[in-house]
């Protein structure tokens, strides 16, 4: 039988996965747009090294294969709290949680409504 005390528990590490996975998106982006940047200043050079040309172009479609990949984590994320919300009965008492769950849930949207 489940209690309130491990349903808090198991929401708790929802949410927690949530925020993590959220954070993992953003910084995905942002290190693409990083590594677009050095490599654009590398081809900007007069003789660039071809070597780390290459390599850095590499970089830059490691980094883009995160960004769906984090997505794609962050999906399965919401989705799993919101199933949680919903057959769960004993939330009741994390009503504090449940409203940050809601924020986040409504923050990973809007992400992955903006994912490109």
């Amino acid at each position: 039988m489940t209690t309130a005390v491990d349903v808090a528990k198991q929401f708790r590490i929802k949410v927690s996965a949530l925020k993590r996975i959220k954070k993992d998106v953003i910084f995905a982006r942002k290190e693409v747009g990083v590594e677009e940047a050095r490599l654009a200043k590398m081809e900007a050079e007069a003789e660039p090294d071809q070597f780390r040309l290459r390599q850095q172009k590499q970089v830059v479609s490691e980094s883009k294969v995160m960004v769906p990949d984090a997505l794609s984590r962050l999906k399965r994320a919401a989705e799993d709290i919101e199933m949680f919300m919903e057959q769960e009965t004993l939330l009741e008492d994390v009503a504090e949680m449940q409203e940050e769950a809601k924020q986040l849930l409504a923050e990973a949207e809007e992400i992955k409504s903006g994912e490109n």
